[in-house]
């Protein structure tokens, strides 16, 4: 009996050892290094000629997740970069609302880097596409759920449009429920739940 244990102990400790030198073997996850000069001159490109190409080649130039940090020696080039786009954030706009999927992910990947105004501008950006295009929001909100840190902020930040009007914040929060409502994609059943879900939850 006592020789089948140690042989059992002997298995555990091989697994565990192999185990180990695996994790040792794994990268550790470090935070993608931005290219900002490169990452300015594509949105620069971007907005001087809205194209799909141009759409995703400023995407190849960000993050894929939330929770980039930039260290501080990049800090100055990422609140300038952030300044940047903001000024330039029309072209991106008129292309949403001209229903452009490259340029709908675009916005989304652009929450990667995005803080204070800038995050803010982005919300209200997405926020009108609900009315105009409720389909390929929910599509794109669904392959960039991942980006999309508060729900809130994207489906019931109206804009200052909307600022102190109370009664024109309730029409048109009936009207981004009314129009996710009507989307009956099979594939974005989930999604769109998830949002008629929120915004009755949170009226």
């Amino acid at each position: 009996m006592s020789l089948i244990i140690l042989n059992r102990a002997r298995r555990v400790l091989t697994v565990a050892v192999i185990l180990g030198q695996g994790f040792l073997a794994l990268p550790l996850w470090a935070e993608p290094n931005v290219d900002w000069d490169s990452l300015r001159a594509a949105y620069a490109l971007y907005t001087k000629d809205p194209t799909d190409s141009n759409a995703s080649k400023v995407c190849s130039f960000l993050p894929h997740d939330l929770g980039y940090s930039a260290p501080p020696t990049a800090r100055r080039n990422h609140s300038e970069t952030e300044k940047f786009i903001l000024r330039g954030l029309g072209v991106l706009e008129g292309q949403i609302f001209r229903s452009k999927p490259n340029s709908v992910a675009l916005a989304f990947r652009l929450y990667t880097i995005a803080d204070g105004e800038f995050a803010e501008s982005l919300d209200v950006t997405l926020g009108k596409l609900i009315c105009r295009n409720p389909r390929l929001f929910l599509q794109q909100l669904k392959a960039n759920r991942h980006l999309v840190a508060r729900l809130d902020t994207l489906l019931m930040n109206y804009g200052p449009d909307f600022t102190e009007d109370d009664q024109a914040q309730a029409a048109e929060y009936r009207h981004r429920l009314k129009c996710v409502r009507k989307v009956r994609d099979r594939e974005l059943q989930d999604i769109r739940d998830e949002c008629v879900e929120f915004m009755e939850e949170n009226a």
